[in-house]
């Protein structure tokens, strides 16, 4: 017989990992992210959130294109490449949102876009959407 589920138990909160050099931006995403119940890390660099990511895998990640050392393309390409971090949604958050940069992201295993600035409904119906899916 399976264990019984507790109706009254709440579910663990989703995980979004957000990835940006900006501090202010990691920041504001996180308040508007975590005023919907989620959970949020913040890295501030590529070798960072990759070492959060050996701690934790999140639900969802958000990441810049533009980093220094580690660019946001380069970023996705290894998490595709490994098997735990393969199948995390990864959405691109990029100022440049030309159609190439959109298809190279896109190429590069980035679930979404999000073209910066954007509003907090964008980022919530976005992020929501992604982890719907998953």
């Amino acid at each position: 017989m399976p264990p019984s589920k507790n109706l009254f138990e709440t579910p663990a909160p989703r995980t979004v990992l957000v990835i940006d050099d900006e501090r202010g931006f990691c920041d504001v995403v996180s308040v508007i992210l975590e005023s919907q119940g989620y959970e949020v890390q913040q890295a501030h660099e590529a070798n960072v959130a990759f070492g959060l990511l050996t701690q934790s895998v999140p639900d969802l990640i958000l990441t810049d294109l533009m980093m220094p050392e580690i660019d946001g393309l380069s970023l996705i390409r290894r998490l595709r490449e490994t098997p735990i971090w393969a199948q995390i949604p990864v959405v691109m958050v990029s100022a440049h949102s030309e159609p190439e940069i959109r298809e190279s992201a896109k190429q590069a295993g980035a679930a979404g876009f999000i073209a910066k600035p954007f509003s907090a409904s964008e980022l919530r119906a976005t992020v929501r959407a992604h982890l719907v899916e998953n």
